[in-house]
């Protein structure tokens, strides 16, 4: 059997994964029958050695390929082989294509996976092209989006035993995005809970982590608006709800941080790169960083990382209270 799984979905890629090995037997003796493979500097010899080894007190043997698909994706930078040579002329690639006839006459108790859980399924991919009509399977699972999204949150709670309303449904989807590893993680806190209620709207922005690093960018809104009395209930809103101090303060700084480089970059540089340039996360709200960089002004900024450094002292050497100096910080920065 061949399988290729592939896509940017890599909680789905997983589930698609744990689902061949579930359907071997013993998991037990498929982990001692599993050879997983690193794709980027295998041989195509080297594969078909591997897929020949006959199994070992079972009726098959699982062979992963890691990172095979995206060496050959347009726009990689070519890796060196296991010979130290870089693939060069369009050999190596040709050597794989060719692969797809050893394929079809590969030892019957071999299944044989192509995995690649963060590739982008619109860029060209020759060996991909090449593959995929010898494969008993294809998976390309890309992140879900829309209605799907928020029926997969449904259905999820619901196969847990759980409820949850149409609002939180939507909140969820709003806040946590596609992102199904961090979505599971946010249901089960919010189930472990609720304890057996319905989860509700108001639930979810008490305890979704997504929901408090949401609040950062609303009170750094009020702050560079000079809204004190709403800058302040959203301070006192999350240390309510167990955000602790030098949390709020290191959230605060990261984001003037993280604005002051976007501001710097703006300037005719598009928000994909800068998202790469600053190693931010694909969910990350950029478009809510850049009109927060338009509103600060480089000494404005400057005058805030001094605030937020007195601050830190003052709390580390007792000085204020927690509570009182992260007050005092957010009064001082609404005046700025």
């Amino acid at each position: 059997m061949f399988y290729i799984i592939s896509g940017d979905d890599s909680y789905r890629c997983q589930k698609a994964l744990n689902e061949i090995k579930a359907g071997l037997g013993s998991q037990d003796m498929v982990s001692v029958n599993t050879t997983i493979l690193d794709g980027r500097k295998l041989t195509t010899r080297g594969l078909s050695d591997i897929c020949s080894v006959v199994p070992f007190m079972t009726p098959s043997r699982l062979v992963i390929v890691e990172g095979l698909l995206k060496r050959f994706q347009s726009g990689e930078k070519p890796l060196r082989s296991n010979g130290g040579g870089v693939d060069e002329g369009g050999q190596a690639l040709k050597e794989w294509q060719n692969m797809a006839d050893y394929i079809k006459g590969m030892p019957q108790t071999t299944v044989l996976v192509l995995f690649e859980a963060d590739l982008d399924p619109k860029a060209s991919n020759p060996l991909f092209k090449a593959l995929s009509p010898a494969a008993d399977k294809v998976l390309q699972l890309s992140e879900i989006k829309g209605r799907e999204l928020t029926a997969w949150i449904k259905d999820y709670a619901v196969e847990s035993g759980a409820k949850i309303s149409a609002a939180a449904v939507s909140l969820l989807a709003d806040y946590v995005g596609g992102d199904l590893w961090s979505l599971t993680g946010e249901l089960n806190k919010l189930m472990t809970y609720c304890e057996g209620r319905e989860i509700s709207d108001s639930d979810v922005r008490e305890i979704t982590s997504f929901a408090r690093e949401e609040s950062i960018f609303v009170l750094v809104d009020a702050v560079l608006e000079g809204r004190v009395k709403e800058a302040q209930h959203m301070l006192h809103r999350m240390l309510k709800y167990g955000t602790a101090p030098q949390q709020i303060l290191s959230m605060i700084e990261r984001q003037l941080s993280i604005t002051l480089r976007v501001k710097e970059l703006s300037q005719g540089t598009p928000q994909q790169e800068i998202k790469q340039r600053l190693g931010l996360h694909p969910r990350y709200p950029l478009d809510k960083t850049l009109r927060q960089a338009r509103t600060f002004t480089i000494p404005r900024l400057r005058r805030a990382f001094h605030s937020l450094l007195d601050t830190d002292v003052a709390i580390k050497t007792g000085k204020y209270e927690d509570d009182l100096a992260l007050d005092l910080l957010v009064i001082e920065l609404c005046g700025r």
